[in-house]
């Protein structure tokens, strides 16, 4: 497959690029973006479709070349070179950079299990359907699929997914292979959310995650009942709240505050108690 014809079969989301409309040159250099960039689909750039309408902005003047956080110094050099331009400082990233990739340090989320409710909101935010789990059961991630995007963190009512630091070397041909495999799961995934959004059902995960969400509703697997659910949540508001009060006596100690979080411990503690 040519690298053109990469942009030929898209997601019916990816339609308002018009791709058609940009003559071969601008067209080669947009496959030729999308395919260094790391396909995290993460946003992070400003574009919350995903990695090639970041790309179709580089080469239509809308975006600057260094918006890649993920990618690091390494994608955006890589960006420069396609476009013949001058490098210029790769976007900050809140994660260290390894001196060895010229990238942050990847990342990947987990979640806790025991804090799980299984409401499902994390699965249809997931780009390349890396989580697994079905209603009122606990909910997985596969590691080697997830991208470290964080566009899981925001749905979870319960704040019961972490990131954290996942740090690996892989040559540059393990790294293209991979992000391919990433691109075709995303693209997988907008064309069953566009069927979702014109059929009027609700999303599901792969054939291949379905297979494992079978595994787990299996009778081994603990249903979490309403009334832990409910619990749940109002320990994870309480935690949130907790979080914010340590923050605020830690700038400006206050006899109310401290008052405050005393209660709100002692709400915890019970929550936590309860069976």
């Amino acid at each position: 497959m040519s690298i053109t014809d990469r942009l030929t079969d898209l997601p019916v989301l990816f339609h308002p690029l018009a791709l058609s409309e940009l003559d071969d040159a601008k067209r080669i250099a947009i496959a030729q973006i999308d395919a260094v960039l790391p396909q995290t689909q993460c946003g992070l750039c400003g574009h919350h479709d995903g990695c090639l309408p970041y790309a179709h902005g580089i080469v239509t003047g809308a975006d600057a070349i260094n918006l890649c956080v993920p990618g690091g110094q390494a994608v955006t050099d890589a960006i420069a070179k396609i476009m013949d331009v001058k490098p210029l400082p790769a976007s900050q990233s809140k994660w260290r950079t390894d001196p060895a990739t010229l990238r942050p340090i990847e990342v990947r989320a987990i979640i806790s299990e025991s804090d799980c409710i299984g409401c499902t909101k994390c699965i249809p935010a997931c780009p390349v359907d890396a989580i697994i789990g079905t209603a009122k059961h606990m909910h997985s991630i596969i590691t080697d699929l997830c991208t470290g995007c964080e566009l899981c963190l925001a749905p979870c009512p319960v704040d019961c997914i972490d990131l954290v630091e996942y740090p690996r070397h892989i040559d540059d041909d393990e790294r293209i292979e991979e992000q391919a495999h990433l691109r075709k799961r995303y693209h997988h995934h907008l064309n069953r959310v566009a069927k979702t959004i014109e059929d009027g059902t609700k999303p599901v995960v792969s054939i291949i995650e379905s297979q494992m969400v079978n595994v787990l509703n299996s009778s081994d697997t603990p249903v979490i009942d309403e009334t832990t659910a409910k619990n749940t949540i109002a320990a994870a508001k309480l935690r949130t709240q907790i979080k914010k009060l340590n923050k605020q006596l830690a700038a400006r100690p206050s006899d109310d505050l401290t008052a405050k979080l005393d209660a709100l411990n002692a709400q915890l503690a019970e929550l936590e108690s309860s069976p």
